[in-house]
C-alpha cells in the first residue's frame, strides 16, 4: 500500500497488523507535554531530540526555555512512562520533550496552556497529552488551542481523567480521545460509540519506563493514550498529508 495524494481514508487493505508490520514512526516527532523525559534512559538513547521546560520565574512571568536534551529530567516518572509507550508502538518516533508537571506531577492551568502554545508555534504535528483539567477558568483557552491546533493540522491525542469527568482537552471533538482497557496487545484499538471518548487502548498494569533506567507497572488512562498516539504516528509515516479528521476515520477502520 503506497502513500499518495489520492488515497482512500477507508481502506480495506488498511489494518493494524499491516501498518505495524510496515511503518516503525520514522521521521515523525511527538511532542511529549507532561512531567519530563528521562533522556538517558536506555530504552530512549536518541529518540528525545528537543527539551523544553516551562516554568515561571522570579518574576512570575511564564518562560519556555529550550534546554540540551542531556539536561532533560523527570522528577515524577509520568512523562518518562509515556514516552516509553509512544515508542514501544513507534520505534523510531522523533520525542520532544515538554515538561509543565512538576515532581508532585501537578501544575497550573497557565503553564500547561503555554506549554500546548509552545508546541504549537513549533508547528509539531502530532501532541500526546496525557492529563485533563476541569477547571472551569482554563476550558476556554484549551479549547481555543485544541482548535487552533486542528485548524493547523496538528493532531492532539489526550487521556479523560481516571476518575470523575471527563476533563479537557480530552471532551473536545477537535482531539482524538482515550480511555484505557485491560488488552494485551499494545496495538489493540477498541472502538466506543456514541461516547465523547472515542478510543480505547492498554493502560492497565502494563510495564512501563522509570527514570534512571528502570521499569515500573502502572496503570491509567495516562498510558493507553501515549499507545495511540504511536499508532497515529504510524499512519503520519505513510500518510504524511493527513489531517485529525482523516486520522480518526483510519483508527475508526482499523479499531477491533
Amino acid at each position: 500500500m503506497a502513500a499518495s495524494n489520492s488515497f482512500p481514508v477507508i481502506n480495506p487493505a488498511l489494518t493494524m497488523e499491516w501498518l505495524s508490520a510496515n511503518a516503525t514512526g520514522k521521521g515523525v516527532q511527538v511532542a511529549v507535554i507532561d512531567s519530563g523525559v528521562d533522556a538517558l534512559h536506555p530504552e530512549l538513547a536518541g529518540k528525545v531530540v528537543r527539551s523544553c521546560v516551562v516554568r515561571k520565574n522570579a518574576e512570575g512571568h511564564i518562560v519556555c526555555d529550550e534546554i540540551p536534551v542531556d539536561e532533560s529530567i523527570d522528577n515524577f516518572g509520568h512523562g518518562t512512562a509515556v514516552a516509553g509507550c509512544v515508542a514501544g508502538v513507534a520505534p523510531d518516533v522523533e520525542i520532544i520533550n515538554i515538561k509543565v508537571l512538576n515532581e508532585y506531577n501537578a501544575c497550573t492551568g497557565d503553564i500547561l496552556i503555554a506549554g500546548l502554545e509552545w508546541a504549537l508555534a513549533q508547528g509539531i504535528r502530532l501532541i500526546n497529552m496525557s492529563l485533563a483539567t476541569s477547571k472551569q477558568q482554563w476550558i476556554q483557552d484549551l479549547f481555543r488551542l485544541a482548535e487552533q491546533a486542528y485548524i493547523q493540522n496538528s493532531i492532539i491525542v489526550a487521556s479523560r481523567r481516571n476518575v470523575g469527568d471527563l476533563g479537557c482537552p480530552a471532551m473536545f471533538s477537535s482531539v482524538i480521545s482515550v480511555d484505557r482497557e485491560s488488552y494485551t496487545d499494545p496495538y489493540q484499538l477498541g472502538y466506543r460509540t456514541n461516547n465523547m471518548i472515542e478510543y480505547d487502548a492498554r493502560g492497565t498494569e502494563i510495564e512501563v519506563l522509570a527514570p534512571g533506567g528502570g521499569h515500573a507497572v502502572q496503570t491509567g488512562t495516562s498510558f493507553a493514550t501515549p499507545h495511540v498516539t504511536g499508532m497515529v504516528a504510524l499512519l503520519l509515516e505513510k500518510f504524511p498529508e493527513i489531517n485529525a479528521p482523516e486520522a480518526k476515520a483510519m483508527l475508526k477502520a482499523m479499531a477491533g
